[in-house]
């Protein structure tokens, strides 16, 4: 059986990385928090970012748990979510949830950017003039009354695709009803940088979920595109599939269109969550065990392949 990654300190959740092939290293972030909170769901209020390295998700090496944080001189003044890294000319940018507390209830999400000019840097620098938020048009720009959800715009996923460059975020849309307005929003690189944003409609509105969180796009081994993400299961009201939960994945065309019914790949209840496909391992599922906390390889291997995510032309 394979074992979960835990942290000696600190309860570990959601994490992305960034793989560096030279060292054949997974480059680990991920969320942490005081154990003592986990109880009562505190720990999502004060979560940072630490960092860790890999070869296998089967054995890890925890470093600095702080090298990004909230602060109470930024607008991202309370904790800090789940983002992407990727690999820039000058060095590294990592994208980023955060809130501002004095901003509606406390509780609207919006992504930020950070940089570091290598890859193991003990501080990210966050960047003061990049903050993207919801349009209000396709996308709640707040929380909804009567939500079961809180607001929803988190999770960045970065790609490029028929020489465009876009951005996945988790996202609230403003057209469907509560339990069906989670969906996964797509926004379009107005000039080829990381600074301007188009919003686009988004790339899967299903209407089965009140979360779609944690998405990637990827190549299955036919070539095809899959869209993946995770939903718990008081969130998902799929067909034949209600209330199970887990990590899902539709077919998109060239065009980035829906072709398929969702699709479960991971169920909720083997025991992992907002669970990231690994194409280096051989798009091996690996997650967070959702009830001890840690970073758990699944065993499971979908075969699942990248897309361009190189940003060597951009730069701080």
């Amino acid at each position: 059986m394979i074992s979960t990654l835990h942290h000696p300190t600190r309860y570990i959740w959601d994490f992305w990385y960034y793989f560096d092939p030279a060292e054949r290293s997974f480059h680990v972030f991920y969320l942490n928090a005081d154990p003592a909170l986990v109880p009562e769901e505190k720990h999502h209020w004060t979560s940072r970012v630490g960092y860790a390295t890999t070869r296998d998700f089967h054995s890890i090496q925890w470093g600095p748990d702080d090298v990004l944080t909230a602060s109470p001189d930024r607008w991202d003044n309370s904790s800090i979510w789940t983002g992407d890294v990727v690999r820039i000319k000058n060095g590294f940018l990592m994208f980023y949830t955060s809130r501002n507390l004095e901003t509606d209830d406390g509780k609207t999400q919006h992504i930020g950017a950070a940089y570091a000019d290598r890859i193991n840097a003990v501080k990210w620098q966050p960047i003061p003039d990049f903050r993207l938020r919801p349009d209000g048009i396709n996308y709640a720009s707040c929380g909804i009354p009567e939500d079961v959800t809180i607001h929803a715009w988190r999770d960045s996923f970065l790609f490029r695709h028929l020489g465009q460059t876009y951005m996945l975020v988790s996202a609230k849309s403003v057209r469907h009803p509560i339990k069906q307005n989670g969906v996964v929003a797509l926004l379009r690189s107005g000039d080829g940088t990381f600074k301007n944003w188009d919003y686009l409609n988004p790339v899967a509105a299903p209407g089965y979920y009140s979360e779609m969180e944690v998405s990637q796009l990827l190549k299955n081994p036919d070539g095809g595109l899959e869209l993946v993400f995770s939903t718990g299961p008081k969130y998902d009201s799929t067909p034949h599939n209600s209330g199970t939960g887990g990590l899902y994945r539709i077919h998109l065309d060239e065009n980035l269109s829906v072709r398929s019914e969702p699709e479960l790949l991971y169920s909720f209840q083997s025991g992992l969550y907002a669970c990231r496909i690994i194409p280096e391992m051989e798009g091996e599922i690996v997650g967070f065990d959702h009830r001890t906390g840690g970073i758990r390889a699944s065993g499971i291997k979908t075969g699942f392949q990248y897309v361009d995510r190189n940003f060597n032309n951009w730069r701080v």
